[in-house]
């Protein structure tokens, strides 16, 4: 009878005492108050301030080792694009890429691509680096690059 007892008392204070470990549990863990209510990305694009082979050339743009912001990677099409709006005459796809390579700009090519900025020659010209392949579609790297904005994102990476 007395070990019944014994054993009931020690069951009711179990009880009892699980709601405080809980407690003291979230006090040392450090509770944490619920993050903020969710704000999504704007639906609206920023505009194109530095086009590139993924956004195509934009219109006017000049080339970027001229002072410009066009950053596409020179090819035959694009000096066609690029003598349409003016700029360039009398030069061909070679010609511009012998001046971004006397700069020391490393041009999108075989063994370049992909490289987001993390290349021998990164950072991107744009950030004042020697790596002119595009930058990879959706990272904030890329957002940085075509419109020059740099939105905070809390944690992120490039």
């Amino acid at each position: 009878m007395i070990n019944k007892r014994m054993c009931q008392r020690s069951e009711v204070a179990a009880r009892a005492m699980a709601p405080v470990v809980l407690v003291a549990m979230l006090v040392v863990a450090g509770c944490v108050s619920p993050p903020g209510p969710f704000v999504p990305k704007s639906a609206a694009a920023p505009p194109i301030v530095h086009c590139n082979d993924y956004t195509g050339h934009k219109d006017g743009s000049k080339r970027w080792v001229m002072g410009g912001a066009c950053c596409c990677t020179p090819s035959d099409a694009l000096m066609a694009q690029l003598q349409e709006d003016g700029h360039c005459m009398d030069m061909s796809g070679a010609d511009l890429a012998k001046m971004y390579a006397d700069k020391g700009v490393a041009l999108r090519g075989s063994g370049h691509r992909a490289c987001n900025g993390l290349c021998s020659s990164g950072p991107h010209v744009v950030l004042g680096g020697k790596c002119m392949c595009p930058p990879t579609p959706g990272t904030v790297y890329y957002e940085r690059i075509v419109t020059r904005e740099v939105r905070p994102v809390a944690d992120s990476t490039n």
